[in-house]
């Protein structure tokens, strides 16, 4: 199997896991945990970064159309507040993880995998391919997060090894 086989088939699992902690997930869990960082909001920072390193630059990203700046941070590099916004619901938040399904394989298939600049300026050294795979890793890292908060409630995510056909 070559790495952009292999790269897609983990984003599909990564992104099918985060689907999976989003999906149902009850109103008080959605909500639940302090600013900056509730649950509904990682869920929405992770879903908005998955896609952004699917493109060849931040600036060529095609942001979701409900796209709002700052449901994407959860902390600040200049040490500057954070502002308190209106949640994403789940619906909405399920609508932009089916967007990007259906595109990750379209978007990696038009990658450079040789470019040694994987286009984002807070990653001015790395590679596209590693980029790849720090997604797929960013993405577990927040779903693993989320897994845990889903346990503590009562509720459970299936592990996925690879895409599911």
């Amino acid at each position: 199997m070559d790495f952009r086989a292999a790269i897609k088939n983990q984003t599909h699992a990564a992104l099918a896991m985060l689907a999976e902690c989003v999906e149902g997930c009850p109103p008080t869990l959605w909500l639940a945990g302090g600013h900056p960082r509730p649950y509904w909001k990682i869920a929405y920072h992770v879903t908005a970064y998955a896609h952004c390193f699917l493109f060849p630059t931040f600036e060529s990203w095609e942001k979701w159309s409900h796209h709002r700046r700052e449901a994407a941070w959860t902390f600040s590099d200049d040490g500057s507040e954070i502002p308190v916004i209106e949640p994403y619901t789940t619906e909405q938040v399920m609508e932009y993880i089916h967007l990007i399904q259906g595109q990750v394989d379209g978007l990696i298939d038009r990658l450079d995998l040789d470019d040694d600049s994987c286009g984002l300026p807070w990653y001015p050294d790395l590679p596209r391919a590693e980029l790849l795979i720090l997604n797929v890793r960013h993405i577990s890292e927040h779903v693993g997060q989320m897994h845990e908060l889903r346990i503590a409630s009562g509720l459970d995510v299936d592990w996925r090894a690879t895409r599911e056909y």
